[in-house]
């Protein structure tokens, strides 16, 4: 019983913080989390939520990267594993994942499975970097103080990617 004491402790607390941030001049606050071995950074209005990852029901023919359907608060969302959508392999199952909620202002209900969060971070103290992006849902890229890489990501490009929205497996 602690343990889900503890995780709805963590819910509370972040979105706690996620609407604190919002309500404040937020330009260079990001919500920081991890996917296979890449830093992503997401814009603080662009998320609506982050939450532990809820069961899953799996679609049959589906892509191997979209994990299926989840039911949020009588809401049904489409989840999909981004590492694998990336090609950087299948997000291991564990206590860690979070799904990442797009805004409701983008109008659908998508969900991201991403291996964990990494906080809010600031990106007024890192260094843009100046070579190309590798995806278009990739904004800009960044480095931190440590000189650690960090991908800043455009969900508006990557909910309207033709790639990411076609889920169907293909056929042979």
């Amino acid at each position: 019983m602690a343990k889900k004491f503890n995780l709805r402790e963590f819910q509370t607390s972040l979105s706690q913080q996620l609407q604190a941030a919002a309500s404040r001049d937020n330009t260079g606050s990001r919500l920081g989390f991890r996917v296979g071995n890449v830093n992503w950074l997401v814009s603080l209005a662009d998320t609506e939520e982050v939450l532990p990852v809820p069961p899953i029901v799996k679609v049959p023919g589906a892509r191997r990267w979209f994990r299926g359907m989840a039911n949020i608060r009588g809401n049904l969302y489409a989840v999909s594993d981004f590492s694998d959508f990336m090609g950087q392999g299948v997000t291991p199952e564990h206590a860690d994942c979070r799904l990442l909620i797009p805004h409701h202002d983008f109008g659908v209900n998508a969900a991201l499975l991403v291996h964990g969060t990494l906080g809010l971070r600031n990106i007024n103290r890192y260094q843009a970097r100046e070579d190309g992006v590798p995806h278009p849902w990739v904004a800009r890229r960044y480095a931190d103080e440590n000189g650690m890489d960090w991908c800043d990501m455009d969900f508006g490009q990557l909910l309207g990617n033709a790639g990411f929205l076609m889920v169907e497996a293909q056929l042979g």
